[in-house]
């Protein structure tokens, strides 16, 4: 929902800014099935160090968000969620094709877990 008229609205900050920090108000846009944080629709009109008043033009998810400086990826933390996913996705295959295969188990539970399984490897 957009407006003609922004209205305020005050956002606390985790910590106290230090100098040289730049708050940017911001909102949250969904894009498909993924999303991604924007300033379009709001600017900071104010506030203090513990505090950001934001105008906004529309209702949505808000927050601030400050970075001193550029955020770079971690190598070690890349190779820990490759290698972390890879090994949940071997065994949830290998779970399912326990179920599968194990009829003698079959009841309403077996069942549950197989969908549940088969919903997280999708």
């Amino acid at each position: 929902v957009a407006f003609n008229v922004p209205f305020n609205i005050t956002l606390r900050h985790r910590t106290e800014l230090r100098a040289g920090e730049e708050p940017r108000c911001v909102s949250w846009q969904a894009v498909g099935t993924k999303g991604r944080w924007t300033p379009s629709g709001c600017t900071r009109v104010g506030g203090d160090t513990l505090h950001s008043i934001c105008a906004c033009t529309h209702f949505s998810t808000f927050a601030i968000l400050v970075a001193i400086h550029p955020i770079t990826e971690s190598f070690a933390l890349t190779v820990v969620t490759y290698v972390g996913m890879s090994v949940s996705l071997v065994c949830l295959f290998l779970a399912i094709i326990t179920f599968l295969l194990c009829r003698s188990l079959w009841s309403v539970s077996v069942t549950l877990h197989l969908q549940l399984s088969i919903c997280l490897f999708t």
